[in-house]
């Protein structure tokens, strides 16, 4: 295992990594065509978040060799929990008490769970930082509560939940993605108000110096959340959900200053049959642009760890990530806690052009079972985390990043 790169470290050969010119080109698979260096989408994005993103560039063409370890930890304040299913003590601490190592990256949903309070974001925002400072990378994801069901004009007594991220939660018929961004919309002022809390939450961020990978909105493809294939016909190329994406993308660089962010791109994997009528579309049907996206990262539940979709995902030029990656839900081995983690390091080795995957939290059914999805309910952690192929915290190194 390599030795830690203090933060101080890290930050101080930043700016002496930002003199450097691409010299090199990429190895790995022969169908990676990914460039030897890469700009973010926002051009005005921070020397941090432009290092990062190089770096994750330099780990998809294994100009950098390895794979980021992540999990993820629940929902906003959630992270602050010290048992249970989800929380960075339960989740990570007690991984690096039983393996000696930290997950690289460290995953959080700003909603899905209920609306939080900006106090609870910032909460919550001390954790990130935290992890950040000890050399680690945040991801975070937001999985918005519908704005037709819920205005957050009452977050104290009316916070939502779960159900309505769904397309179960409530009325459809109500929900037309483009008045989102109708500025002669109600609903674009809640839209905003929604928008805002988040950004305020980011900001937090920013002024901490983390660089965020934001994977809003995931899953588009898919006809489980509210924002997805069940709002739009397949045949219409997905136009609002593309207008939405945009719109916040140009409000948060643009109006909010917020230049911390690699936007993270992450649909569900695509389609097993041409029949796309059961409500999963191509990993491609919702893709803002290239000039609004810098990381691909989707999301896979299947025992195999088998990555279908990993052809079209090179296909973007971006780096490349998995989102949610795990073993298949309600499967035996998810019921029982009894994954091998040590497949991550052996599949991932068949797909170089992953630069990170994220395990998910643990949660409790109905029935009273568990999933176990984290990367410490599963077996055979310490050999996956102390794998030399896979990269922990400790040894997230982003000095030798290619920078044009």
């Amino acid at each position: 295992m390599s030795p830690a790169t203090p933060r101080i470290g890290r930050l101080g050969l930043l700016l002496a990594a930002l003199t450097l010119l691409s010299a090199c080109g990429g190895g790995g698979d022969d169908t990676t065509t990914l460039p030897t260096s890469i700009s973010p989408s926002d051009t005005d994005a921070s020397d941090a978040a432009r290092l990062e993103l190089n770096y994750l560039q330099d780990l998809s063409n294994d100009t950098l060799p390895g794979v980021l370890a992540g999990q993820n930890t629940g929902h906003g304040d959630q992270i602050l929990n010290s048992s249970g299913t989800v929380g960075y003590a339960p989740l990570i601490d007690t991984l690096a008490t039983e393996t000696g190592e930290r997950p690289a990256v460290v995953g959080l949903d700003y909603e899905y769970d209920r609306i939080f309070t900006p106090a609870q974001l910032a909460n919550a925002n001390q954790a990130l930082i935290a992890h950040w400072q000890a050399g680690g990378l945040v991801t975070i994801n937001w999985s918005p509560n519908n704005p037709w069901w819920n205005d957050e004009s009452d977050l104290e007594n009316d916070y939502g939940g779960g159900d309505l991220t769904r397309t179960y939660g409530g009325d459809m018929s109500l929900v037309d993605l483009a008045d989102l961004v109708d500025e002669g919309s109600d609903i674009h002022t809640v839209w905003r108000r929604k928008l805002d809390r988040i950004a305020t939450a980011l900001q937090e961020l920013q002024d901490a110096g983390v660089v965020v990978l934001w994977r809003p909105m995931q899953e588009m493809n898919g006809s489980w959340f509210w924002w997805g294939i069940s709002t739009q016909s397949s045949s219409s190329g997905c136009q609002a959900y593309k207008q939405v994406w945009r719109d916040m993308f140009d409000y948060f660089t643009q109006q909010k200053g917020l230049h911390n962010l690699l936007w993270v791109y992450s649909p569900n994997r695509g389609p097993l049959t041409t029949d796309e009528s059961y409500g999963i579309a191509s990993v491609s049907w919702c893709y803002p642009g290239t000039h609004y996206v810098d990381v691909v990262a989707g999301t896979r539940y299947d025992d195999s760890l088998s990555i279908d979709d990993y052809q079209s995902y090179l296909q973007f030029g971006k780096p490349l990530g998995m989102g949610e990656y795990g073993p298949t839900l309600a499967g035996t081995a998810a019921t029982a806690g009894s994954f091998d983690t040590r497949q991550y390091a052996s599949v991932l080795a068949q797909y170089p052009a992953i630069a990170y995957w994220v395990s998910w939290h643990d949660w409790n059914n109905a029935d009273g079972s568990r999933e176990h999805q984290a990367l410490v309910s599963n077996q055979h952690v310490t050999e996956l985390l102390q794998d030399s192929a896979v990269l922990t915290q400790s040894e997230v190194d982003m000095s030798a990043a290619t920078l044009e």
